[in-house]
């Protein structure tokens, strides 16, 4: 039986395009990295400096596998649009927000949302505007 997982790492690091809400293409640099228990595949958003997109996809068996959850991820990611307004005056277009959190840096915390940095203080800005209301928040695992 071939094995058809030999000959991957010719295949990566791939360049890719993906449509956002708005109809901006935006360019995408997707690795693969073999561990001893499966594949970790791993898009970021080129030129976003770790601030922009960023999605990630595990396989057990194959990095095509874990390549096909990562475009998933990213089409649907990049389909739902979450805030709406200039810096500093970011609104939720719904009643959800989704995103990853990152580190600016300097020990603080950003959640990017839409691609776009938001200090917690922006956050904190944003959902000023639901005072009283109840929340949940869910954190997982980016490979999930």
């Amino acid at each position: 039986m071939k094995d058809d997982n030999l000959d991957w790492q010719d295949d990566f690091p791939l360049h890719e395009e993906v449509e956002d809400f708005s109809g901006k293409a935006r360019s995408f640099v997707i690795d693969c990295y073999e561990t001893a228990l499966g594949f970790t595949v791993r898009a970021h958003e080129q030129g976003a400096e770790g601030n922009g997109y960023e999605f990630g996809a595990y396989s057990e068996t194959s990095p095509y596998s874990a390549l096909g959850r990562v475009r998933q991820k990213m089409y649907r990611g990049l389909a739902t649009r979450h805030i709406t307004g200039a810096s500093g005056n970011h609104r939720m277009l719904h009643d959800s927000l989704s995103g990853r959190i990152t580190s600016d840096g300097d020990g603080g915390v950003l959640l990017v949302v839409d691609g776009v940095p938001l200090s917690l203080e922006e956050i904190g800005r944003i959902l000023n505007s639901h005072e009283g209301w109840d929340f949940a928040l869910q954190i997982v695992d980016a490979l999930e």
